[in-house]
């Protein structure tokens, strides 16, 4: 595809890529859109590298949010691998994020590893009561019964919600693409959700 610098410096702002990512994209894409979408899937790979380089994460901050009216409050832990990366603006952004997400969102649990096997069991049980369940053939349930956590579980897991400001990407995602910018993993350790009376 033909680009111009003005061209390189949109793509730039669009993705937070590097000078040279945008052009090889440019370069090798038909269209500006699909320019958008290589840096997008090369940005993921960086961060599935990052994370899964298993580097220690003990640095971060905790981020507060406070509804108006104070009657909603969140403590949300984000956790990097370097103070350096701890005290940049962008890093601190998406602890504000996150913490007005989880206010708005109500999330019971980060990951898929921090449900409780009691509440995995619970939902079994429940699902293996449902009468829509109990019309398919027998050996299909124990499949459909996990479609059926999955999707409970995608609205109660904090990664796997859409983000509440574009439902086209998840938390998992917004996290990512900061890990991509950063070069290092960041991890939600915890948060609290606080609700008057609740």
């Amino acid at each position: 595809m033909e680009y111009t610098a003005k061209d390189v410096a949109k793509l730039r702002e669009m993705t937070g890529a590097g000078f040279a990512d945008c052009k090889t994209a440019l370069t090798d894409a038909k269209t500006f859109d699909e320019a958008i979408k290589l840096i997008e899937a090369k940005g993921q790979k960086r961060a599935e590298k990052v994370k899964g380089q298993e580097r220690e994460t003990s640095q971060g901050v905790i981020t507060s949010y406070i509804h108006h009216g104070g009657n909603l409050g969140v403590l949300v832990e984000l956790n990097c691998s370097t103070d350096f990366v701890a005290r940049s603006d962008e890093f601190k952004d998406l602890a504000r994020e996150l913490a007005m997400h989880i206010a708005g969102a109500n999330p019971r649990y980060v990951s898929q590893a921090d449900v409780p096997e009691e509440a995995l069991a619970a939902m079994r049980a429940e699902f293996s009561e449902d009468p829509e369940v109990l019309k398919r053939p027998e050996k299909m349930r124990a499949q459909i019964i996990d479609g059926k956590i999955r999707k409970r579980l995608a609205a109660e897991i904090l990664l796997e919600q859409p983000w509440v400001k574009d439902d086209k990407i998840t938390i998992g995602k917004l996290i990512d693409d900061v890990i991509r910018k950063t070069g290092e993993n960041i991890i939600v350790r915890r948060f609290a959700r606080f609700e008057l009376g609740a």
